[in-house]
């Protein structure tokens, strides 16, 4: 079976749509509504509306826009799954005091993500202890840990930085007074970390996210890792480097001295929140030591994306040709490919069959049900392709030649055609021409879009993609999701996110902030322990966390399964 699916694989991967040839393969329907462009990922790029015969599977479908739209569902045998895309707007379904740079909507058919009567009550201890959580991932950006420490505040721990713990009112708070710093090490089994920390050359600055959502009591992610605590309305508490720090050393309590060669940036974070089978994405930007808020449209979000599934049957229909080994493309209710002689499997419908092989083809329609095989005699008849092109002086390529005519003779079957000129976004076409067909095709280009950057104050270094200017400036590009950067002397970066679509123009203004002076160990006297009170004393788990490492989490696990065998024995 292994087998069959990497052969199934290089099928998909060699060809615009899968070939429908066995008999021993089953098959579903996918189709597409309310998008201009979509991708399947593996099958390829088509204009919706739009349905297709593949094998039963899964699929990612992908739109790009404004808001990024996104379903990943299964298609079975003799199932119709039905995508339907609506536009959003980024301003809809995310707001707050953060910099958003862009909003992602997935629809995942095998995730379901929860939803709760009430926020959960955790107990977890106070101070800068805390539990530790599995959740660990080495792709975002680099291994890392989400820690419950209220019953409605996490913290994200990343791999090898010094982590401060601020407490306020034995509750750690990003404007408390420090208390703790600790060298943190987050792997598969938690977090552990290099004791507790004095005279560290740099600590990591946090900054404080509350989210809430229109539904409430529902999961958050942070790069879809989620800890227990965060339930709508939650607090997050995030590290924000806004630049890359080198030779970080510190001193641990044992008087070993303790050098971090780099710590990478991070500033901008995928946070999240979910509900049934969708997930509402922001990509924010955070400044150091900062409080925000923001607040997500989860109801609008399922509008978006909506998925069907109903039962369809699929008839079964044979086509051969002379000579054999013609392309074959079959449209109608739906869109399939293959190589002749193929044997198709069709829902009730009418459908053109086209022919097509060394410059001579074949067409004929057809009903399903009422036929079971085709058989097509391939002639050589060219067709002829009038082409409409605006701007007149647009270059014209077919099949990667170009043509000076608007007029041209093509032999039957499918041609690829580029319109470009200077100034405007280039269309690429695919033609399906059938023998003595003549077709008149109208292109009209539309302009590259321009984006128009001002920033308070003027005179900052302008980046977009991979062009820059100084600000106040105009860019031209091609449309897409683009992060607009600036960056001037003596004041933090800023950037927003917007996109560009052809023949629209738009502005972005960006106010930068000057340089906050940042707190150094030096402004705490107190960085080791001093004594505490019960409420703010570390809990064995704190001590886990900071003083042994990974070794006593381990040895803690495997006594807690220890145990848990024994009582199980007993019953």
């Amino acid at each position: 079976m292994k087998l069959k699916g990497l052969f199934l694989l290089g099928v998909l991967l060699l060809s615009l749509l899968p070939a429908v040839n066995a008999s021993n393969i089953a098959y579903g329907v996918l189709s597409i509504k309310g998008a201009g462009k979509v991708t399947i990922d593996g099958v390829g790029t088509f204009t919706a509306p739009v349905a297709l015969v593949l094998p039963a599977g899964n699929y990612t479908v992908r739109v790009k826009g404004d808001v990024e739209l996104e379903a990943r569902v299964f298609v079975n045998h003799s199932k119709l799954v039905e995508v339907e895309f609506r536009k959003g707007n980024p301003g809809e379904l995310v707001e707050g005091n953060l910099t958003i740079l862009g909003v992602k909507v997935t629809y995942d058919q095998w995730k379901n993500y929860p939803v709760y009567n009430s926020t959960p009550s955790l107990g977890v201890g106070r101070g800068c202890g805390g539990g530790w959580s599995p959740f660990y991932y080495t792709d975002r950006p680099f291994p890392m840990t989400l820690m419950d420490i209220g019953s409605t505040v996490a913290k994200l721990l990343i791999n090898d930085t010094v982590m401060p713990c601020y407490l306020r009112d034995g509750t750690q708070d990003i404007d408390g007074k420090l208390e703790y710093v600790s060298h943190t090490i987050a792997g598969p089994f938690g977090v552990g970390g290099g004791a507790v920390l004095k005279n560290a050359s740099f600590i990591t600055p946090l900054s404080a996210v509350s989210v809430a959502s229109d539904i409430q009591y529902v999961k958050g992610y942070v790069f879809n890792a989620s800890a227990a605590s965060m339930t709508t309305p939650f607090t997050v508490i995030l590290p924000v480097i806004p630049r890359d720090v080198y030779n970080v050393t510190g001193t641990s309590t044992d008087g070993d001295v303790i050098r971090i060669e780099h710590i990478p940036r991070i500033d901008t974070y995928n946070l999240s929140v979910g509900v049934n089978h969708t997930l509402l994405t922001a990509v924010v930007k955070l400044k150091p030591k900062e409080r925000y808020k923001i607040s997500y449209n989860l109801k609008r979000a399922r509008d978006l994306v909506r998925v069907t599934e109903e039962k369809v049957e699929l008839h079964r229909i044979t086509v051969r040709t002379d000579p054999e080994g013609a392309s074959l493309v079959i449209s109608g209710a739906v869109l399939v490919r293959g190589t002749s002689p193929a044997t198709f499997y069709l829902p009730t419908g009418n459908y053109t069959a086209t022919a097509f092989l060394n410059g001579s083809g074949a067409v004929e329609s057809f009903s399903i049900p009422g036929r079971e095989e085709i058989n097509l005699t391939l002639k050589p008849l060219p067709a002829t392709l009038t082409l409409n092109v605006t701007p007149e002086n647009a270059s014209i390529t077919i099949d990667g030649e170009q043509v000076k005519n608007t007029s041209v003779t093509l032999s039957p079957g499918e041609h690829q055609i580029l319109v470009s000129a200077n100034g405007y976004v280039a269309e690429n076409l695919s033609v399906l021409l059938t023998p003595n067909e003549s077709r008149t095709l109208r292109v009209i280009l539309k302009p590259l879009p321009v984006l128009v950057v001002d920033t308070k104050p003027a005179g900052a270094r302008i980046s977009v993609g991979n062009q820059a200017c100084a600000s106040p400036c105009r860019l031209t590009l091609t449309p897409g999701h683009y992060v607009v950067t600036a960056s001037l002397e003596g004041y933090e970066n800023t950037s927003a996110g917007v996109y560009l679509e052809a023949g629209e123009n738009a502005s972005v203004t960006l106010t930068l902030e000057k340089i906050k002076q940042e707190r150094t160990t030096s402004s705490a006297p107190a960085i080791t322990p001093t004594s505490t009170t019960s409420s703010d004393r570390p809990s064995s788990a704190s001590l886990l966390d900071t003083g042994k490492g990974v070794e006593l989490k381990l040895l803690v696990l495997v006594l807690v399964f220890g145990i848990t065998l024994l009582l199980l024995r007993r019953r």
